[in-house]
């Protein structure tokens, strides 16, 4: 029989992310939103009020100080904390979807070196980054084909006792705030792409690596997204995750916690868009009765509310099928972050709808959420790829 009930350990995760996304984020969301220096925008403190309760060590073992929780439990706190806004959600995201990324590949002594720590820290300064986006687009990381010249164009040369890496990345999260980033480089310009990538994880005071451009964006504005440039960076045989030419597969292992996180992100946007526009059309009135009472709002109202119930339980049947181990099951984990990003484009907009003018003015938020909500089938992924990819499949 199937059971959707959630643990006792889970109802508290849920509690205590709803209480910290009420108290602490949403008061200060919008006048993050507002400020105009994207490099000035990053709440800091915010975030280190989450690292002290140990949301950045969610998908860690305990073994290394972390929570030992699956992706259930990252869907959980990942649609709680969008709720309240999307750029705080998105930094914890991508965290802890990069920790699972070391925790799953790294060996016992790389996990000391680089998730004690991380796990340690109380202050919101460990966050994590990774460099996989490059300017000449997202999806040419993920080319399939066999000529070498396509694909990654980052390169690490290999060098006595490691490799010398030269490239640039572009839009990635937690770029100028994280203390340990990862990067996907070619190893071999000779071979595919897809045998060719490595990864290497390296602090942020290496020499050889600096910050690019701070994106200005449309929305997602507490986030930090950015460039990363190499110029001769060195790092040692010791800061290769996995194996040589493993890349692609590693990051393909960790689109299981993307597609869980950045769908459950989306989801949380379109349920806080949902639960504004509904208790407006309670309130409002017209012609002597709630609007809520018309049935073209009443029908608009139930159809948010279904897709955003669709959402998450496709959501939390794919994390709950990737905690258990059946990464061949026959729902691609990129399905939740396709349709529930979707979801969250359509519900935002027609929440907007509901309130009319006012939807549109920044006295209310929908506007916001339309603009949090329109890069999430964009990033981890175009959908247009990511539905490609998934019709290879079927």
């Amino acid at each position: 029989m199937i059971n959707f009930e959630l643990t006792e350990e889970q109802q508290q995760l849920r509690e205590t992310c709803r209480r910290f996304a009420e108290n602490e984020i949403a008061p200060v969301a919008a006048s993050i939103d507002e400020i105009p220096d994207p490099r000035e925008a990053f709440p800091q403190d915010l975030i280190g009020k989450g690292f002290e309760l140990g949301f950045h060590t969610l998908l860690v073992p305990e073994q290394y100080g972390g929570m030992g929780g699956g992706l259930v439990d990252f869907s959980i706190m990942m649609e709680e904390l969008a709720v309240a806004d999307a750029g705080v959600a998105f930094s914890f995201a991508a965290t802890c979807a990069i920790s699972r990324m070391v925790a799953a590949n790294a060996t016992p002594a790389q996990c000391e070196r680089w998730l004690v720590p991380f796990c340690e820290d109380k202050t919101g300064r460990y966050s994590l980054g990774f460099g996989a986006t490059e300017p000449s687009g997202g999806t040419e990381i993920f080319y399939t084909g066999d000529d070498p010249k396509f694909g990654t164009k980052t390169f690490a040369k290999k060098i006595d006792g490691g490799y010398s890496i030269n490239g640039a990345k572009q839009f990635t999260t937690n770029a100028g705030q994280a203390a340990l980033y990862g990067c996907m480089a070619r190893t071999d310009r000779n071979a595919p792409n897809f045998v060719s990538n490595s990864i290497f994880y390296f602090s942020a005071d290496t020499p050889g690596f600096s910050l690019g451009k701070i994106e200005d964006k449309m929305g997602h504005r507490a986030s930090s997204n950015g460039g990363l440039i190499f110029d001769d960076m060195e790092v040692s045989d010791d800061d290769l995750l996995g194996e040589e030419g493993k890349g692609v597969e590693i990051l393909l292992q960790t689109y299981h916690a993307n597609g869980v996180g950045m769908g459950s992100l989306a989801l949380g946007i379109a349920r806080a868009a949902y639960e504004m526009a509904l208790e407006y059309a309670k309130e409002r009135q017209t012609w002597g009765q709630p609007i809520i009472q018309y049935q073209s709002i009443g029908n608009k109202l139930v159809d948010m509310k279904m897709a955003i119930e669709t959402g998450r339980l496709l959501i939390q049947r794919i994390a709950w099928a990737s905690d258990q181990g059946r990464h061949n099951d026959d729902v691609n984990p990129s399905m939740a972050k396709v349709y529930a990003s979707e979801v969250a484009r359509k519900v935002t907009v027609d929440a907007m709808q509901v309130l009319g003018g006012y939807g549109y003015m920044k006295d209310y938020p929908a506007e916001k959420l339309v603009r949090d909500a329109m890069v999430t089938p964009i990033y981890d992924g175009a959908n247009e790829v990511l539905k490609y990819f998934m019709s290879l499949e079927l």
